[in-house]
C-alpha cells in the first residue's frame, strides 16, 4: 500500500508542478528542481524534533550532537594509543603536519581556547609526545615539535582516526559529503574570526556580525 500512496503523492505533486508552469516547457530536470525546492519548503515547516522552536536552534543542537558522536568514535579509535583525549591527538596531528610551531600559534590553528590548549600541550610534553626547544629566530621564545615516540604513535593513530572519520560521515553519499563540507566550511569562515577575537558579550558579537 505504501507504494500506491507514494505514487498518488507524486501524481498530486506533478499536477501542482504543471499548474505552476502554465505555458512553460515541462521537462524532467525542471520538475526535479521544482520538487527539490518544494520538499525543502515542506521540511522547513515540520516540527523540530530536538528544540521544538526554530531551525537555527535545531541546527545548533544537531551540530552539538555530531560533536559528541565524533568525540566518542575518536576516543574508541585511540583507546590503545598514548593520547589521553581526542584533542591530544588533534594537537599532535596538526604539529606533525605543520612542523615546528609556537604554543600560541598551535592553539590558534586548533581554534581552541588558550587555557584548555595549554593544558593539552602540558600533557603532551609530560607524556613525551612532543617537546619544546629554543626558537632560533627568537632567543626568548620556544617552539614545539613532535618527538620520535610521538611521531610513531601519531602515524599509528592516523589509520584508526580515519575509521572514526568514516563513521562520522555515516551513510552520506559522496555528493552529500561534498555539499556538507562546503556548508561546514562556510560556517567556519563566519565563526572563526569571531572566536579568535575572544569577545564574550553575545550582543556585541551580533552587532558586529549581523546574521
Amino acid at each position: 500500500m505504501k507504494i500506491y500512496k507514494l505514487i498518488k503523492q507524486l501524481i498530486d505533486l506533478t499536477g501542482e508542478f504543471v499548474k505552476d508552469r502554465k505555458d512553460q516547457d515541462i521537462q524532467m530536470k525542471s520538475f526535479a528542481n521544482w520538487l527539490s525546492k518544494r520538499l525543502d519548503e515542506t521540511v522547513s515547516t515540520e516540527e523540530y524534533e530536538i528544540t521544538g522552536h526554530s531551525i537555527e536552534a535545531e541546527i545548533a543542537a544537531y551540530i552539538g550532537r555530531m560533536s559528541r558522536y565524533s568525540n566518542s568514535y575518536i576516543k574508541s579509535a585511540l583507546v590503545d594509543l598514548p593520547f589521553a583525549t581526542d584533542m591530544d591527538f588533534a594537537f599532535t596531528a596538526i604539529l606533525h603536519r605543520s612542523g615546528s610551531i609556537g604554543k600560541t600559534d598551535l592553539i590558534r590553528k586548533m581554534a581552541y581556547d588558550k587555557s584548555s590548549g595549554m593544558e593539552v600541550i602540558k600533557r603532551l610534553l609530560k607524556n613525551k609526545i612532543i617537546e619544546q626547544f629554543p626558537n632560533p629566530d627568537d632567543k626568548r621564545g620556544k617552539l614545539l615539535r613532535v618527538t620520535k615516540i610521538g611521531e610513531q604513535n601519531v602515524i599509528k593513530a592516523y589509520s584508526e582516526a580515519h575509521k572514526a572519520a568514516k563513521m562520522v560521515s555515516g551513510s552520506l553519499t559522496q555528493s552529500e559529503q561534498i555539499a556538507l563540507l562546503k556548508t561546514l566550511k562556510k560556517l567556519d569562515e563566519f565563526h572563526l574570526p569571531i572566536y579568535m577575537e575572544d569577545e564574550k558579550d553575545l550582543n556585541v558579537i551580533m552587532e558586529k556580525y549581523p546574521v
